[in-house]
């Protein structure tokens, strides 16, 4: 390999190291934040055994704040999923704390509730 293809690859390199460690720091916010909002109260369970789809539960105090919160929580928990990678979604339902049953979607980036 000649000198300038490895000085080529070593600057690709390292400009590729600051997006994973960009990567990095949005996931653990995105974790923190979920740990927030179950101590909250927004996020009441939760679990992930791929290639099934995330179980996500919403508790009781995801009911009683503004669809723009919700859809705050929505993409958290999708940016968790998917490690902090900018551009990508999760897809998953989002189940009522008592009934089990899906109140909202998380689907292509949106939340649709319904």
């Amino acid at each position: 390999m000649d000198v300038r293809k490895a000085i080529t690859l070593l600057i690709l390199w390292l400009f590729a190291m600051p997006a994973l460690a960009d990567s990095d720091a949005v996931f653990n916010t995105c974790k923190a934040k979920l740990v927030k909002a179950h101590e909250l109260g927004v996020l009441y369970a939760f679990d992930w055994k791929p290639p099934k789809e995330p179980y996500v539960v919403a508790g009781k105090t995801f009911f009683a704040i503004a669809i723009d919160a919700k859809e705050g929580f929505a993409e958290t928990v999708s940016c968790f999923l998917v490690a902090g990678e900018s551009g990508k979604c999760a897809n998953f339902n989002i189940l009522h704390w008592q009934t089990g049953k899906a109140v909202g979607r998380f689907q292509n980036c949106r939340l649709k509730m319904k």
